[in-house]
């Protein structure tokens, strides 16, 4: 893969990709539907990652005829992510009472990490929220730009419940005040797994099914606005940080230090995009293309070029295509960073 962008001229490479690309989601496809076990759990979830990272650098999708239109529903990036997030809630509880390197990844909230760098600065991390509610309330940006129908699948419903299930069980804590009860007030490590287990358990057996009591009462209050709004929320760290970036003619040494957080930010993002979300991508609503090119637009400004080439690359890419659709639609290239 690396060698298709270093001679993207060598159509060789590029087949080989595509390839290996569906060679690899083949094989994962098929151990998960195999039942899941302490023996694979760990390699089930490394792969499902790996996946994701590969699907960033996967831009097959992509047609050679520069005048066919962009369609965002063939791009995999935001369609493979359900089944990740459903074998996150499968695979937690086992990684939790087996012990694994994944129970690791719930001490650290990347976007925490870096609303508490902005928060430092004396900035307002969710300064953009107000900015692109006030486009989704346009009239102009109420339009679809794809043939792609709205998405109502059971994986990507499913892993969207989950995830709201999460979101409302055990909201992150907050850099300026711990909201009650949170993760935050349980003081011992292994409190904390099995607080964490038992919740992950809870919301897997109520918010499954569409049909559960529960499920069905916390998903009719959300709106497609709500859920484009809590998008928006997730990134507008990173936008702030992007904005430092490229306004700044200095070394800002707090926002260097959270390159680790950022980077984990900006490639597990696609993974929250499912549900009303990913059908929004899907019918290629304008406003949800306004959203991911400032998505790319952070991703250009903040990933290094070198070690992080795979996602630079569609960054750089994407940016540009959003953009050719927006200007044909004569809405503006005026970003926000």
């Amino acid at each position: 893969m690396h060698l298709t962008t270093l001679k993207p001229q060598d159509s060789k490479y590029t087949e080989a990709s595509l390839s290996l690309m569906n060679k690899t989601i083949q094989l994962f496809r098929s151990n998960m539907s195999r039942p899941l076990t302490k023996e694979n759990c760990e390699a089930l979830m490394g792969t499902a990652l790996l996946v994701n990272y590969i699907s960033w650098f996967d831009l097959g999708f992509l047609d050679d005829d520069s005048t066919s239109k962009l369609d965002l529903a063939r791009d995999q990036l935001f369609f493979l992510t359900p089944g990740i997030v459903q074998l996150w809630f499968q695979s937690m509880p086992i990684f939790i009472e087996q012990g694994s390197i994944f129970t690791d990844l719930t001490r650290h909230s990347p976007r925490l990490k870096i609303e508490e760098a902005l928060v430092k600065r004396g900035v307002d991390s969710e300064h953009f929220v107000k900015l692109f509610m006030d486009i989704w309330d346009d009239p102009r940006y109420q339009h679809k730009t794809s043939p792609g129908t709205k998405s109502t699948t059971e994986p990507t419903s499913c892993a969207w419940r989950l995830l709201l299930g999460l979101q409302m069980e055990l909201p992150h804590c907050s850099p300026v005040a711990s909201p009650e009860p949170s993760m935050c007030e349980i003081k011992n490590g292994q409190d904390k797994l099995a607080h964490l287990k038992d919740i992950v358990t809870g919301i897997t057996s109520r918010y499954t099914s569409p049909d559960h009591p529960v499920t069905s009462v916390v998903v009719s209050l959300q709106s497609d606005r709500s859920v484009f709004e809590t998008a928006v929320r997730r990134i507008s760290p990173l936008l702030y940080c992007a904005a430092l970036k490229s306004t700044s003619n200095t070394i800002l040494p707090d926002i260097t230090s959270l390159k680790g957080d950022i980077e984990q930010l900006i490639f597990g993002f696609p993974i929250l995009c499912c549900g009303p979300l990913a059908s929004l991508i899907n019918e290629g609503d304008v406003r949800a293309l306004v959203f991911l090119c400032h998505l790319y637009r952070a991703g250009r400004v903040l990933l290094p070029r070198e070690r992080c080439w795979w996602a630079y690359r569609r960054c750089c890419v994407m940016e540009r295509l959003i953009l050719e659709v927006l200007e044909a639609r004569d809405l503006g290239t005026d970003l926000f960073i």
